[in-house]
């Protein structure tokens, strides 16, 4: 083999990183598997222009040097067998900011981390046993979702175990390990036993985690690879030319001036690729598989005629599902009948159980669509979602509340060991980029998260939403103990939280009810508790400089309890006179009538000051209260109470219960961790998702950061905690999730809240049932990669081939329309309007001809057969890319 087909090899190697060649079951037809394909067509056009150059032995080894070191094993270019071979989550000096934090993958965007299974065969520590892991039936997971991979024992003979690996079905074979556990299953050491398999049981875990270690690859695009790569490359080169090159002469500099022509070369064109899939990864996503939910109540005050269009929603041929969903999520008996639908106001009704025609009688008959809905749910890398609904939702949320994977290893959150961090910062930052952008400026976000990521995330929400607009670093105590802790206990979580804008004060204040002692005023017979003293804190606005009309003196007499308050310094002076006794001036004859001076205490170095000006405090003396403890005199004020508010207690004190208002404390302490999970047990009777937050927690969020009406944002939905305390508090909410538990926790959740089923905070915010709202899909990076294909020109790379069966051309000069007939069962050309343009749907419905029409609320009107891509011209960016 010559060098210069050695170094095609390598370069191929690098390039295309994981093969898809002669593996049988390592990946069925999928988007990644096109890509593949695509590049390996891609990489003969590289090839082409190398076989054309030539160069020596030495420097075809140094250009494989630098390519290596920055391709990783998708092909991605970053800092990836750098120098820098751990992560550096360390503040470094930039040019913008004197510190900065530093990650390898932080000009990445961060599409999904998985495990590419292969068949594989290994042994134990003594070689006396053979684990064949068979690969055939495995399925590679689409997009970021994450599924557990199964192990199943086939058979054993002669000392050989044939593992199955597969993620999709049950089949009938002995299951390796128990059902969500790391432990054996007790059928899998039987049948060791049985033939005789002797080995330690921690032997035989290391065996499988190593098998699970064996292929762990993160997908990454640059956000400027060529950028990126010239700048690198040509810091190489200098030091390979000042370090490498001994002998200077006319051949040796043309042939350095060669290798810098084809590392240019083969940079421009490892780019172009990088930015087509930057392209079609930041285009927006086609809507899908759109359906509504609304509770009947909603119906009968919305609708139209909604007596009627009820009794013909109730005849629909389908109408035997909804029932069966109803009796699914015991909203209704067994033996539920029809006509007993009268004593079910909330019943939650799903579009998708109805004929076309009268989904569309349904929804025709809203004077204002979006203006019924409480919510959106959506199905999608979280992603890709927050870059398709900007349009819609820009500057409109008001709260953003995340429960992201806290990068512990246990979390779903899959990584490879020499990026874990770096790769859950490139998740991290994607998604917070994008989620400002969604935020009011009155807006602000909080993102729960553990001692694993707290420091790291810290600094990366410094830098994207500004260290300025740092709220607080909450701590909620779980409660949950750990008595059997190596070291400390970990009993608590962190909430950070960060505003858009500090300067709007976004945190609301916390109203409580709360026991106060009361007392009866002597001169006016009136009731008051004691309330805030009137000295000012800490700080350069508690100082008497800053406002030196406010030290006055209060001159009390302990034996009448009669108050003078009185100026009794010159003001000129309060900025010169720190020393309290050169400054005030003491009234000897109020003194000699027994009357003590009280003054603001000292502040440091300074002099003390009041809240209330002295015209106010004379205004109000009869609510002065002045009281002698162990530290001297304060000034209090009184707050008077009503008469019926005041009770007395066995003992024959009086109390009265008040509502006060106080900034938020920086620690959550009266809810649990296991809450969480008792709530949801209550809704499905089961334990249906890991660690799921309690509703309390996130209604205090809200209450401290939202108000009915406001957008709640959750674009790391879960289980839906968010979005189901946000409907009980009467806000909008806005909801993003990936995972299978979308349709088999989240919806039949919201489904069970809004028909009323009593869980969570229901009974203590009074929330009974009744709302709606939507729920669809949006096409995937995967889908998108299923549908190109490899078409090199002068302008492109890849081509979107669905675009071809979408685009109907008419006679030159007429318009060209988007032809959905055949994907009108999956796309919603109106909702991925809506998310394009920001316009809001106020009707939808079926126009005499019978085509699917959508009046939008700024009055446009579009129907299928007029998806005008010269009128509609953003539409052109789902199929075409700059």
């Amino acid at each position: 083999m010559s060098y210069q087909q050695a170094f095609f090899s390598k370069l191929k190697e690098c390039y295309l990183g994981v093969r898809i060649e002669g593996e049988r079951g390592l990946f069925k037809q999928s988007g990644f598997t096109n890509l593949l394909h695509i590049k390996q067509k891609y990489f003969e056009n590289i090839r082409d222009y190398l076989e054309k150059e030539e160069l020596g032995h030495l420097d075809y080894s140094k250009l494989y040097d630098f390519f290596s070191t920055y391709l990783n094993e998708t092909g991605t270019p970053f800092f990836y067998e750098t120098p820098i071979y751990k992560n550096i989550y360390a503040r470094v000096y930039s040019n913008s900011k004197d510190v900065s934090l530093f990650y390898k993958t932080q000009n990445l965007y961060y599409v999904k981390s998985d495990t590419i299974y292969k068949p594989l065969t290994l042994k134990d520590e003594k070689e006396s046993y053979s684990f064949h892991f068979l690969t055939d039936d495995f399925i590679q997971n689409a997009d970021n979702n994450k599924n557990k991979i199964i192990f199943y024992l086939q058979s054993i003979e002669n000392n050989e175990l044939n593992i199955k690996v597969i993620n999709d079905k049950n089949l009938n074979l002995v299951k390796v390990f128990k059902q969500n556990s790391s432990e054996f299953s007790e059928d899998f050491l039987k049948a060791l036993k049985k033939n005789e398999i002797i080995i330690k049981e921690e032997e035989l875990k290391s065996i499988f985690k190593s098998y699970k270690k064996q292929n762990e690859i993160d997908f990454f695009i640059h956000k400027n690879a060529k950028a990126f790569l010239k700048e690198q490359f040509d810091l190489w080169f200098c030091r390979y030319v000042l370090d490498g090159v001994t002998q200077w002469n006319e051949v040796r500099i043309k042939s350095l001036n060669k290798v810098k022509k084809i590392a240019h070369t083969l940079i421009d064109k490892i780019a172009a690729f990088e930015d087509e899939l930057k392209a079609l990864w930041l285009k927006p996503k086609f809507a899908k598989k759109t359906h509504f939910v609304f509770s009947l109540d909603v119906i009968k005050t919305h609708a139209k005629e909604s007596e009627e269009l009820l009794k013909e929603l109730f005849k629909d041929s389908n109408f035997k599902k909804q029932i069966k969903e109803w009796q699914d999520l015991k909203l209704v008996e067994e033996g539920f009948k029809l006509e007993d639908i009268k004593n079910y106001a909330f019943l939650p009704l799903d579009t998708k159980h109805l004929s076309e025609k009268n989904v569309y009688k349904l929804l025709s008959a809203f004077e204002n669509l979006d203006a019924v809905l409480n919510g959106e749910l959506v199905k999608a890398d979280n992603f890709q979602a927050l870059n398709s609904l900007l349009p819609k939702y820009q500057n409109k949320v008001d709260l953003i509340y995340i429960d992201p994977p806290y990068n512990t290893g246990n979390d779903g959150f899959i990584y490879t060991d020499k990026f874990n961090q770096s790769s859950w910062l490139s998740m991290m930052n994607n998604r917070l980029e994008l989620a400002k952008e969604f935020l009011k400026d009155k807006g602000s976000i909080f993102i729960s998260i553990d001692d694993n990521e707290q420091a790291r995330l810290k600094i990366l929400c410094d830098e994207v939403f500004g260290e300025e607009n740092f709220i607080s670093n909450l701590v909620w105590l779980k409660g949950n103990a750990q008595n059997d802790a190596d070291t400390i206990q970990r009993n608590q979580e962190y909430i950070l939280s960060y505003a858009k804008e500090i300067e709007t004060k976004p945190i609301r204040t916390i109203k409580q009810e709360v026991r106060v002692k009361a007392f009866k005023d002597e001169k006016t017979g009136k009731f008051y508790y004691e309330g805030a003293g009137l000295t000012m804190g800490g700080g350069d606005g508690g100082n008497l400089e800053n406002r030196p009309n406010l030290g006055y003196t209060f001159y009390y007499n302990p034996q009448t309890n009669d108050i003078k308050p009185l100026l009794d310094y010159d003001k000129e002076f309060v900025k010169t006179i720190i020393n309290h006794d050169e400054l005030y001036n003491d009234n000897e004859e109020l003194i000699k009538q027994g009357y003590v001076p009280i003054r603001p205490p000292k502040m440091g170095a300074g002099n003390g000051r009041w809240k209330w000006a002295l015209e106010k405090t004379l205004n109000e003396l009869d609510r002065i209260l002045i009281k002698n403890g162990k530290d001297g005199y304060s000034v209090l004020r009184k707050e008077w109470l009503n008469s019926k508010q005041v009770k007395k207690d066995e003992k024959g004190d009086y109390y009265a219960m008040v509502e006060k208002e106080n900034p938020p404390k920086s620690f959550i302490d009266f809810v649990g961790s296991g809450v969480g999970t008792k709530e949801l047990k209550e809704l499905f009777n089961d334990k249906v998702f890991n660690n799921p937050k309690p509703e309390k927690l996130l209604k205090r969020i809200c209450e401290i950061a939202s108000s009915e009406e406001s957008i709640v944002l959750d674009f790391f939905a879960g289980s839906g905690t968010t979005l189901a305390t946000a409907q009980k508090l009467g806000r909008k909410w806005l909801g993003i999730e990936m995972g299978e538990h979308f349709y088999k926790v989240i919806l039949p959740r919201l489904k069970k809240v809004i028909g009323g089923f009593e869980s969570g905070i229901s009974k203590e915010c009074g929330y009974k049932g009744g709302g709606a709202f939507s729920y669809y899909e949006l096409e995937s990076y995967e889908e998108a990669l299923r549908e190109c294909e490899y078409k090199l020109d002068e302008n492109h790379i890849i081509d979107y081939k669905k675009s071809r069966k979408l685009i109907k051309t008419l006679q030159k000069g007429e318009n060209i329309t988007l032809d959905m007939s055949g994907y009108e069962a999956d796309f919603d050309p109106f909702l991925t309007l809506s998310n394009l343009y920001g316009w809001k749907i106020k009707k939808l419905y079926l126009d005499e001809k019978g085509v699917k029409t959508c009046e939008f609320e700024n009055g446009e009107i579009v129907s299928l057969n007029t998806l005008d891509l010269i009128k509609l011209e953003k539409l052109k960016t789902l199929i075409w890319w700059e």
